[in-house]
């Protein structure tokens, strides 16, 4: 039902999937977003968030109420352990200095806090301003585990070969029309499923990701 009713909205089946990622996440205290974009993005009507908290947000061209204006790669003029919880969502691929992005966020994380991130993998070039990088599940876990941080969530964004191969050429349809064409290809992908045990794990189309910085 979410996927139908959220392409129905006009969001990829990426997006969709992410957003269902992220609905189990519930978030408090103090919390900062890098890449930020518009705080009307489809996946706050999924992300939970519990009083009391503070959401800053991070962007280069956009200012506003609780608005920070930074570079992501050069080092964030934030203090030390400032934070529970950094969101960054479909940005890491537009930063080419993903490591400062990596390090700079483990900084401000207070002990224990966690970095929640998604990223694309299986995803169409989409420069804003620029598309660099694609991750995939290997190369999050080596980027972060190099920074001490501890895993402690890697989703897959996808359902297997069909709809993904499907999803990309349905954005091209009538909003109206999109859903149609990719519920066939979950139907194909949950058979392939039972053949293919990893299908899912080798045709993502993003991930959705949490890593701690240890309490210790």
């Amino acid at each position: 039902r979410t996927i139908f009713v959220e392409t129905l909205r006009g969001k990829s089946l990426a997006r969709t999937l992410m957003n269902y990622c992220l609905s189990d996440f519930e978030l408090t205290g103090n919390i900062i977003e890098l890449g930020s974009g518009s705080v009307r993005a489809s996946y706050y009507r999924f992300i939970k968030f519990r009083e009391p908290y503070n959401l800053t947000h991070v962007d280069y061209y956009k200012t506003g109420p609780n608005y920070i204006k930074l570079d992501l790669e050069k080092p964030f003029p934030v203090e030390h352990d400032s934070f529970d919880w950094v969101m960054c969502f479909n940005t890491l691929e537009h930063i080419y200095n993903f490591e400062n992005v990596v390090k700079e966020s483990y900084r401000i994380l207070k002990k224990g806090g966690l970095f929640i991130g998604s990223a694309p993998f299986l995803y169409p070039f989409h420069p804003d301003p620029h598309d660099y990088l694609r991750y995939s599940h290997e190369a999050l876990l080596k980027m972060f585990e190099k920074e001490k941080y501890i895993c402690r969530r890697m989703l897959y964004c996808g359902l297997g070969p069909f709809s993904t191969s499907i999803a990309h050429w349905a954005t091209f349809l009538p909003t109206i029309t999109r859903p149609w064409p990719i519920l066939p290809g979950i139907f194909l992908d949950a058979v392939f499923h039972k053949l293919s045990k990893s299908s899912i794990m080798r045709y993502p189309l993003g991930y959705v990701f949490a890593f701690e910085k240890p309490a210790d």
